[in-house]
């Protein structure tokens, strides 16, 4: 998944590092579009196009789909920091050849064998 170049345009505004932290709320601590929203003062569109530029299906079918949220409770926060720092402010899908980017593509093209730390 990815989102539009002009909705990029509109989230770059938005520090990297909370790129970063909204990110990591998401996957590691589970955390839905609402409760990020109200915690970093950030319109929850934004939350929503931040996710999905760097990879995340949040909207599915006109729907908000949360089966992501929390799947890597584990995850280091320096591997999030890398990913989001890489290809901030995300992929735009005007560029088909970089649909295959999602955190855990790029984990496994990078850090070959990083799903081995999730487990605790």
């Amino acid at each position: 998944m990815s989102t539009s170049i002009e909705n990029l345009r509109r989230v770059s505004r938005i520090d990297v590092k909370d790129h970063i932290a909204v990110f990591d709320f998401y996957v590691t601590l589970g955390r839905d579009i609402e409760h990020l929203s109200i915690r970093m003062g950030i319109d929850p569109q934004d939350i929503i196009d931040i996710l999905e530029g760097y990879g995340e299906k949040i909207i599915v079918d006109g729907k908000l789909d949360y089966a992501g949220k929390g799947r890597c409770p584990h995850m280091s926060r320096e591997l999030i920091e890398e990913y989001i720092t890489r290809f901030y402010p995300g992929i735009a899908s005007e560029n088909p050849q970089n649909d295959w980017i999602c955190l855990e593509s790029y984990l496994d093209q990078t850090h070959q064998g990083w799903h081995m730390h999730q487990e605790k």
